[in-house]
């Protein structure tokens, strides 16, 4: 089985340490919004949703340079 490994900070949250594993996209977007929503949601509520789409593409990026 593959797992992937993505960080808070990868996403944009400089000062999280949080990392999220999983075994695909679906479960690690579902792992970080949750996450965001309890832990960065004052941050999260001003992003533009323009940052917000941004974030999906980087997670689609990051996990296909982790998938070899």
């Amino acid at each position: 089985m593959i797992y992937y490994k993505l960080k808070c900070k990868d996403l944009g949250f400089d000062s999280c340490e949080f990392a999220f594993i999983g075994n695909s996209e679906n479960e690690l977007k579902r792992k970080f919004f949750l996450h965001t929503v309890m832990n960065h949601e004052k941050d999260f509520e001003l992003m533009t949703e323009e940052n917000k789409i941004k974030i999906h593409y980087t997670i689609s990026h990051l996990l296909e340079s982790q998938n070899y």
